[in-house]
């Protein structure tokens, strides 16, 4: 799959291109797209309270199911690890899984 890079507005593919998709669909509140209604996560929601321990591990939960939802699009990567993390400027996600056959690892700021 071809796409445009989001930012510099350049082509990606291949595994650039996945991590901008899953980037979008974890930043993404469920239920916001007017024509696609369960597209999305619930990450968002959490970002607005205290970066306790519990809500480190419902964001990797919330995280995880994010990759299941076929609304989303991204079931091709099968996560094996996704850590959550406090950082500077919200919560940082690392995820390592199987993508096409291969052992990939990424990280998503929120």
């Amino acid at each position: 799959m071809i796409g445009i890079d989001r930012s510099t507005g350049a082509t990606v593919d291949d595994w650039p291109q996945f991590i901008q998709r899953a980037t979008r669909a974890l930043s993404t509140p469920l239920g916001t797209r007017q024509k696609r209604p369960l597209y999305g996560s619930k990450l968002p929601g959490l970002l607005a309270r205290n970066m306790t321990d519990e809500l480190l591990i419902l964001a990797q939960s919330e995280a995880v199911a994010t990759f299941y939802n076929p609304a989303n699009g991204i079931g091709e990567f099968v996560p094996s690890v996704a850590i959550a993390s406090r950082s500077q400027s919200g919560l940082l996600l690392r995820f390592e899984g199987t993508w096409t056959n291969r052992k990939m690892t990424f990280e998503v700021l929120l």
